[in-house]
């Protein structure tokens, strides 16, 4: 059976699940002994084991899922910051990495067509039947054995093989970036953000519940097209509302570097890490501590 919309984009996300908290190990956010060593599509990765940040990450992705959903994500981004105890901007959060998921190309599909077969013109229907017969002998297999326990189907099962690779690349590629990033100063902790598209009938996820905050003045898009902001709000313009206009200095960073482009099924998104000034001006921690479960 072809997969549909809503398979692609689970795919998606359970990528972006593994793509996290791999992320947190080889930055070193928690100390290292709190991460299991597993693998997914084919390639190691790590989640941690604390109750808190699987639960939040958790209900992080699953309320990016939602904004997915509705099209109007531009860009994904897991930002690693850290709170100065001293010196200038102390008690403000200073940013100093940004993973960056481009994901304006992402289809927009209404709501009645989300769980629709996508066929494609190459495919081999008689490749996809054989596995599809290989995984039910596999289970007939499994009948015997172990009765009364329900087999755990692992997140990485039933993709396609192209896009598991597609996927194994970009995980490889990450660990890769990371291992040639300057280390980070202690005490450093994460959030996720989005950048919305530059629509003006896109509006912010607000509401109630209301799972998203604004970002800081520092990572602040401009104005949205065709809207205008009324001049009694502004971070910190001037009285013509230029503050308005005036891109956060986060924004970008001072040095970017790729990581993978992925096509993905129906999805294709770029990603990369920019580097903040800011990490560049805080003393980080020496190199030998990178590589420790310290942190």
């Amino acid at each position: 059976m072809a997969p549909t919309y809503l398979d692609h984009l689970t795919h998606f996300t359970n990528f972006l699940t593994a793509y996290t908290h791999t992320l947190l190990y080889l930055r070193s956010l928690y100390p290292r002994p709190t991460f299991l060593t597993s693998k997914f599509h084919n390639t190691p990765v790590y989640q941690s084991r604390h109750p808190a940040v699987c639960a939040w990450i958790s209900d992080a992705i699953s309320a990016v899922r939602n904004e997915l959903l509705l099209g109007t994500v531009a860009r994904i981004a897991i930002v690693i910051y850290h709170v100065p105890e001293k010196g200038p901007g102390t008690g403000s959060a200073k940013v100093l990495e940004r993973y960056m998921f481009d994901v304006s190309s992402f289809p927009v599909v209404s709501k009645g067509e989300r769980n629709l077969e996508i066929e494609w013109e190459d495919d081999d229907e008689e490749e996809e039947n054989e596995l599809q017969r290989e995984r039910e002998q596999e289970e007939q297999n499994r009948g015997g054995k172990g009765k009364g326990k329900q087999r755990v189907k692992p997140l990485d099962e039933g993709v396609d093989v192209d896009i598991s690779e597609q996927f194994r690349a970009a995980l490889v590629t990450l660990t890769t970036r990371c291992s040639q990033l300057k280390s980070l100063p202690g005490d450093c902790s994460f959030n996720i953000s989005l950048e919305l598209k530059d629509e003006a009938d896109i509006d912010p996820p607000v509401g109630h519940p209301q799972p998203w905050i604004p970002v800081q003045p520092s990572l602040q898009k401009t104005g949205r097209k065709g809207a205008q902001a009324p001049s009694s709000e502004g971070d910190g313009g001037d009285d013509k509302g230029e503050g308005r206009n005036r891109e956060g200095e986060d924004l970008g960073g001072v040095r970017t570097t790729p990581i993978r482009s992925v096509e993905a099924g129906v999805f294709r998104f770029e990603t990369w890490v920019e580097e903040a000034k800011a990490k560049f001006e805080v003393e980080s921690t020496p190199k030998s501590s990178f590589m420790s479960s310290g942190g």
